[in-house]
């Protein structure tokens, strides 16, 4: 008798949303390269790109972590990937906290992913009892409302507003949830707070697309771009390398061409 992993695994692949996947993380890639240009290897139009680039990139990461939450709904373990991604999210604190002392990160995408998979992991059954219907209004809420937390704030800018009780900010202990004060700094930063409710709302979103693949248009399963669909589901391995990879040929091009990129 066939189990339900047997099933599942014999359903088509929605290719579309490695696509996505894929897509988003060719832009960090750019905007990573954007970054090191203006801060690592500064040059002077690429500090001008960057900061063009800044509203784009926060877009881009939020369209990241809402695809990490629905692939949530597809994961037969998400304890288990949670586990092993928060590894390496380690890792990427322990060496850039000896190669960029001052400048390491200490809760960044990374984190906040592996931890959001454990957190939904851990509390899978009580998530799933709770309908989509509720829970991704909610979860929207809750990220609009907390969006502003590490500035000091929660509610809507301009609307209702309520500064955070100086208390929480003696110190930095709370930075995974965005409490921080101004001497806080992680090169990489996106905190529980409000980013855990986005990868949740995607972890319903994909529940649905589970639940309803079958009525999915055909276009979802198409895959002309191969490449693409091999990027978004390997994006792992390409956010491991990409930053050694490009500061290596950074690096080589002034070394060969001279100072100024």
């Amino acid at each position: 008798m066939e189990n339900k992993t047997d099933l599942k695994e014999r359903q088509p692949r929605i290719v579309f949303i490695d696509y996505l996947r894929g897509a988003a993380l060719i832009y960090m890639v750019i905007f990573h390269i954007l970054f090191d240009l203006a801060f690592v290897i500064p040059t002077e139009w690429g500090k001008a790109a960057y900061y063009a680039n800044e509203n784009i990139a926060v877009f881009d990461t939020s369209a990241f972590i809402l695809l990490a939450g629905v692939s949530c709904a597809f994961s037969r373990s998400n304890l288990r990937r949670g586990g092993r991604l928060l590894a390496i999210a380690f890792a990427f604190t322990a060496v850039t906290s000896f190669v960029f002392p001052g400048e390491a990160i200490y809760f960044g995408i990374l984190h906040l992913m592996s931890v959001g998979m454990i957190l939904f992991g851990a509390f899978e059954e009580f998530w799933k009892k709770l309908p989509a219907a509720v829970m991704i209004p909610l979860c929207a809420v809750i990220f609009a409302l907390t969006y502003r937390i590490s500035k000091g704030f929660v509610g809507v800018k301009g609307l209702l507003e309520w500064e955070l009780p100086s208390d929480l900010l003696l110190n930095n202990q709370l930075y995974p949830f965005g409490i921080i004060k101004g001497g806080f700094l992680s090169v990489d930063y996106v905190p529980l707070l409000p980013w855990f409710f986005l990868l949740l709302g995607g972890a319903y979103l994909g529940g649905l697309l589970v639940k309803y693949r079958g009525k999915l248009p055909s276009l979802c399963f198409a895959d002309p771009l191969p490449w693409l669909g091999f990027i978004g589901r390997h994006t792992l391995i390409v956010y491991i390398l990409h930053q050694p990879v490009i500061l290596a040929v950074l690096y080589g091009i002034e070394f060969i061409f001279g100072s100024q990129l």
